[in-house]
């Protein structure tokens, strides 16, 4: 007969085993490192939902947008088609991440199912020549089971809309995360900067209202959301320091051929 003391001890240890069996699922965290026109990371990515976290190198601001390509497409086809590769048939458009600027950590979760993808950034200097036709794209493939790790808990969520930024909470100091959803009907981004300490708010909305903004940039990339489809979702991470912040979207909109920063689609907000 198994003494009592035993007993209890064997019962601890038993629950000690299936805590740890319990013990929830890490989301697997990429590197992503990125510059004037590079992307370096993994050849390979594992299935299910994983974070890109970005790391800038360089002054110049960059978007990290993930297409999956379909039909046995690859980089070459990508660069053959251009401006107008984001319209192909054979691309899926799953968002992305802005980075922040060197220095800065920005990070984006996404679900990812087995295939061929491709890391692009279609933002563009004073030449307007998109950064992936100067090189700015890298593949890599997405392999495996798809992992159960669940989601990271927002405090935050962001709705874009029809041209506006709608946030369920006042921002706030320090790291967050933030959910983002398109609630529009066409797709649309969330670029995020901050002010620069030794610029006032009169001189920040100058240069960014400017049609050929000159001299210093008085605004820091601070991370945000990229290429965002209808109906989808994603989770971004970003630090925020006090300071004036600014949101925006430059996509095109095709009805008025406008830019959606044009028809309104940016917001200032003071954090403290």
């Amino acid at each position: 007969m198994i003494r009592r003391p035993f007993r209890f001890l064997l019962g601890l240890l038993a629950t000690a085993a299936a805590c740890r069996a319990k013990a929830p699922e890490q989301i697997p965290v990429i590197d992503v490192s990125l510059g004037d026109y590079f992307f370096h990371l993994p050849d390979t990515v594992p299935a299910g939902r994983v974070t890109f976290r970005l790391g800038a190198k360089g002054p110049h601001a960059h978007v990290m947008d993930v297409i999956r390509l379909e039909g046995g497409k690859t980089i070459k086809d990508v660069m053959a088609a251009g401006i107008s590769v984001a319209d192909s048939p054979w691309v899926k458009r799953l968002g992305g991440s802005v980075a922040a600027a060197e220095g800065g950590s920005a990070s984006v979760t996404m679900n990812l199912t087995p295939g061929s993808y491709l890391l692009i950034c279609y933002f563009g200097d004073d030449d307007h020549v998109p950064h992936f036709a100067k090189g700015m794209a890298a593949p890599f493939v997405v392999s495996g089971a798809a992992s159960a790790a669940a989601p990271p808990t927002p405090d935050l969520d962001i709705a874009l809309v029809d041209f506006d930024f709608n946030l369920s909470a006042p921002l706030s100091p320090g790291h967050h995360v933030i959910r983002v959803v398109n609630n529009a009907k066409q797709s649309h981004e969330v670029v995020i900067s901050r002010l620069k300490d030794g610029f006032t708010p009169e001189q920040g909305r100058a240069w960014a209202d400017s049609a050929a903004a000159k001299g210093p940039v008085p605004w820091e990339m601070v991370g945000g959301v990229g290429d965002l489809a209808p109906g989808d979702t994603i989770v971004m991470q970003a630090d925020f320091k006090p300071g004036t912040y600014h949101l925006l979207c430059y996509f095109d909109d095709a009805a008025s051929h406008k830019n959606h920063y044009e028809l309104g689609m940016h917001k200032y907000l003071t954090v403290n």
